[in-house]
């Protein structure tokens, strides 16, 4: 049953959270959380610099929320299909993901190094994701961990040792969606009272708007280039070779321009960016029996 959190979210219907059994009172302590850690945040007021990490934040769980729904298509695929060798890694990617999307937009004084925080390492994600669900709701926090646990183990079971017998178990691939969804959910929550409070302290009336657009949302390019400036490493001594990714740098272009500060997921995200990211995925002769990643886009989250 979906369900609207009012007035924490009132216009998104939250589906994979209450069917885990969270209940408004928890959805409001919360928001309350949020709040309070990003006002922290805030308390020297709003800068150029912060305006830009935030839309860089929002604008990568946006896409880890993409990228989450592909990998657990795939893995659909691929357990429907037999190609059962590729599922542990693909499930455990899948949740990797949505780890990142909430990661992206907790505000958390752990995480104030955008560069560490673009590359948060599977072993913090693990630890840094209960954390952040123990504020909502801690036995699903405990819960959370162990399936984030099995996960993993299962990837790197495959990685470093690779069984002879194969599976050792049947994918849960259900599961996986279930802690998928909570996760995006959560994100979508979190991003949201980032952006309330936003919109409540810094753009409340008509002349702070006016002095927004003149100060604090000008973007530090320095900043905003991480979405989509990528190094690549090579081989001893020769360097890194820079790759841009035009299509990162097109939408970001799009956000500073109709919108100039972070949004949650659901108002970041566009039909345009949305078929984009999935079309990329498609190859020009694909067939009735191929993989197809044009479809179930709203399997954990109701991606326009």
């Amino acid at each position: 049953m979906n369900m609207r959190y009012e007035p924490e979210h009132f216009e998104f219907e939250f589906y994979h959270m209450p069917k885990n059994g969270i209940v408004h009172e928890e959805i409001t302590k919360y928001s309350t959380w949020v709040s309070q850690n990003f006002a922290t945040i805030c308390k020297g007021g709003m800068t150029r610099e912060l305006n830009s990490e935030w839309i860089l934040r929002t604008y990568n769980a946006t896409k880890m929320v993409m990228a989450s729904t592909l990998l657990l298509n795939s893995a659909k695929y691929c357990i429907e299909n037999n190609v059962l060798s590729t599922v542990p890694y693909l499930l455990y990617y899948a949740a990797f993901s949505s780890c990142r999307s909430l990661i992206y937009v907790a505000p958390l004084s752990g995480t104030k190094n955008l560069d560490g925080l673009m590359e948060t390492t599977h072993s913090k994600v693990v630890n840094i994701i209960p954390d952040v669900v123990s504020h909502l709701n801690k036995p699903l926090s405990v819960e959370i961990k162990k399936q984030l646990y099995e996960l993993q183990d299962e990837r790197e079971l495959f990685s470093y040792k690779f069984p002879a017998s194969g599976l050792t178990k049947d994918p849960d691939f259900e599961g996986t969606v279930n802690l998928c969804g909570i996760l995006v959910e959560l994100a979508e929550l979190t991003g949201r009272r980032v952006q309330h409070y936003i919109e409540k302290h810094f753009l409340s009336d008509e002349l702070s708007r006016i002095i927004a657009t003149k100060t604090w949302q000008v973007l530090d390019l320095d900043i905003i280039s991480k979405l989509f400036i990528h190094q690549k490493k090579t081989v001893k001594d020769e360097g890194e070779i820079l790759w841009i990714d035009e299509e990162d740098w097109h939408r970001v272009g799009y956000i500073n321009r109709k919108v100039k500060y972070p949004c949650s997921i659901i108002f970041t995200m566009t039909e345009g960016m949305t078929e984009d990211f999935f079309g990329a995925w498609c190859t020009e002769t694909i067939k009735e029996e191929d993989f197809n990643p044009d479809r179930d886009w709203n399997i954990i989250f109701p991606i326009p």
